[in-house]
C-alpha cells in the first residue's frame, strides 16, 4: 500500500500537478453472486483502495495539492473516444470498443476520470443559464455518468464557438 501510495504522490511531484483525482470508491457495494472466500477478498481488495487513497491525500495535502473524487460508474465501462460501452477480455486489461480499436482498459478509465473533472470545473466555474445552453450544444455532458473523454472535446469545442447574438 505504501508503494503504491508514494509511487502516485512521487509521480505527481515530478509533474508538477495541482490536484490528483480519483474515483469516489465509498458507496461501494458487494455485487450479487459474492459469498464466502469469494466476498472476503472483495472487502479486501476495497479496504485497499481506500487505504491507498486515504495515503495519498495525506501526502497531497502535506506538499500542498488538492484532491478531487468523481463517479466512478461507467467510468471503465465506456470508450473514451465516445463510440459507446466496451467489452472487455477474460482479463479485464484490454477493451475492445465498438469501432474495433482495441485498447487498454485502465488507460481509457483514466482518460473519461480526467474528462469528468474537467468538465465538473467547466460546470460549476459558469452560470446555470450559460451550462443549459452549452449543454444544449453538447448533450452528452447531460448525465454526468456517461461523460467521457470525447464528451469534454465537444464541450470545449462548444465553448470556443462564437455566439449567435
Amino acid at each position: 500500500m505504501t508503494d503504491t501510495s508514494h509511487d502516485i504522490e512521487t509521480f505527481a511531484s515530478e509533474n508538477d500537478c495541482d490536484v490528483i483525482v480519483f474515483e469516489y470508491l465509498d458507496k461501494m457495494k458487494t455485487p450479487k453472486g459474492f459469498w464466502g472466500a469469494k466476498k472476503l477478498r472483495f472487502k479486501l481488495r476495497y479496504w485497499r483502495k481506500k487505504g491507498i487513497q486515504n495515503k495519498v491525500t495525506e501526502m497531497a495535502h502535506y506538499l500542498g495539492m488538492r484532491m478531487s473524487r468523481v463517479n466512478a460508474r461507467n467510468t471503465s465501462a465506456l470508450a473514451y473516444d465516445g463510440s459507446g460501452k466496451v467489452e472487455r477480455n477474460n482479463k479485464k486489461d484490454l477493451a475492445t470498443f465498438t469501432t474495433g480499436k482495441v485498447y487498454h482498459a485502465d488507460l481509457s478509465a483514466s482518460y473519461n476520470i480526467g474528462a469528468r473533472y474537467f468538465v465538473r470545473g467547466i460546470q460549476k466555474s459558469m452560470s446555470e443559464t450559460r451550462w443549459l445552453s452549452l449543454q444544449a450544444k453538447v448533450p452528452e455532458v447531460a448525465k454526468r455518468t456517461y461523460t467521457t473523454l470525447s464528451s469534454f472535446t465537444s464541450l470545449t469545442k462548444g465553448l470556443e464557438a462564437p455566439k449567435a447574438s
